[in-house]
């Protein structure tokens, strides 16, 4: 993805993986502990962060993204900290033929879900997730709350900033809202020997509703889906969470009606 493959020099700056993994990190372990897991696939992986603090602590991690500009930043991360993990540039539509194996965990965090414009590709990210994971494993899809952004025009997020040594980064980021996607823009501005330059790129997001992702992850064969608002296990509000989280796992022995999925009128 061309978005990504631009922003992937300065995407650790953005990112600042420290403080993310910090916060997030105790929820999949909890989930992990509960399964006694070893293996799992960072599906959309970005630059890396988490699949070298998980293959660090042990676990067998493959990490997966599309953008082939992220897959070197974590390739090389990879190799000068001397962790062997393994990454390949995949999408998130069909992966599994490629892998050829099965994780634990599934964990796709950091909006990725958002990418996926339409209901159809969808339920293939949540086959292909479902063929990937053993009888016991788990799947933890994040994406931001779009009710509330949408119900609020959340169109500003607060600004990021980076120092290192004496080079400067600001990321700024705003919503653009069309019918019924949205134009996610960002703009990199970098100072460097006292000059600022800077650099816009945008892509497309849809604003997924946690009811469309419940039905569309059911039709692909997930059985028992929970739904938390924050990485502190937290019920989801719609109005006030700013995130959803769905765990997801397959429970062969039950046979749950659910509705097809049709595209709602926008």
């Amino acid at each position: 993805m061309k978005f990504y493959d631009h922003l992937a020099e300065t995407y650790d700056y953005f990112i600042q993986w420290e403080d993310r993994i910090h916060r997030e990190d105790p929820f999949y372990q909890h989930l992990l502990r509960e399964r006694l897991g070893t293996s799992i696939l960072d599906l959309g992986c970005g630059s890396g962060g988490f699949s070298l603090h998980w293959a660090d602590m042990g676990y067998n991690v493959v990490g997966i993204d599309s953008s082939m500009g992220m897959i070197k930043q974590a390739q090389n991360k990879a190799e000068a900290q001397e962790i062997d993990t393994e990454f390949a540039c995949l999408p998130m539509t069909d992966f599994t033929g490629k892998l050829q194996q099965q994780f634990d965990a599934v964990i796709c965090v950091g909006n990725n879900l958002a990418h996926i414009l339409e209901p159809e590709p969808m339920v293939r990210v949540f086959q292909e997730t479902i063929k990937s994971l053993r009888p016991s494993g788990v799947a933890v899809f994040h994406i931001l709350n779009y009710q509330r952004i949408l119900d609020n025009k959340r169109r500003d997020f607060p600004v990021k900033s980076h120092t290192v040594g004496e080079d400067e980064y600001l990321f700024i980021r705003f919503y653009n809202f069309l019918q019924d996607l949205l134009e996610f823009n960002m703009v990199v501005a970098s100072k460097k020997e006292g000059q600022w330059t800077s650099r816009s790129m945008l892509v497309k997001h849809r604003p997924w509703a946690k009811g469309e992702l419940l039905t569309l992850a059911k039709q692909a064969g997930f059985t028992d889906i929970m739904t938390y608002g924050n990485y502190q296990f937290e019920e989801f509000d719609p109005k006030e969470s700013q995130d959803l989280i769905l765990v997801c796992e397959v429970n062969e022995e039950l046979d749950d009606e659910f509705e097809i999925y049709t595209e709602p009128k926008r």
